[in-house]
């Protein structure tokens, strides 16, 4: 993963947020907000698994999908508290330039979860 101590605590705070529901709401519903605001352009192709990371976690505190291990959860809630966090290590303020780390940190959590996405997105094809 990505070694930057911000990170790091990062995901130490994310899986004291994957053991409580109420807290996995309001990040939900934090993200969800975000994400309608910010400039997709950074994300590129990632966009799509950004907002699935984001689904999945409003899924999984609502007890519909579990079919995922505790280590990747927790990776995908420290990428959506990632993206959340407007002063990271490239403020998110700077114009043009401030989500390319959030990018980045999707981008290595995505290497590590992108089956787990992917076979998450089939279940909600399913669902529908």
């Amino acid at each position: 993963m990505i070694k930057s101590a911000f990170f790091r605590k990062t995901v130490s705070e994310a899986a004291a947020y994957a053991k409580s529901p109420e807290r996995l709401k309001r990040l939900f519903k934090e993200a969800s907000r975000k994400a309608r605001e910010v400039p997709k352009g950074a994300f590129y192709e990632r966009w799509a698994y950004l907002m699935a990371m984001i689904r999945l976690i409003r899924a999984y505190y609502q007890g519909e999908y579990r079919d995922i291990s505790w280590q990747h959860f927790v990776i995908i809630v420290a990428a959506v508290i990632y993206f959340l966090t407007p002063a990271d290590v490239i403020s998110d303020w700077i114009p043009a330039k401030g989500f390319v780390d959030d990018a980045l940190v999707v981008s290595v959590a995505l290497g590590a979860v992108r089956d787990d996405l992917d076979a998450f997105m089939g279940w909600e094809t399913l669902q529908s």
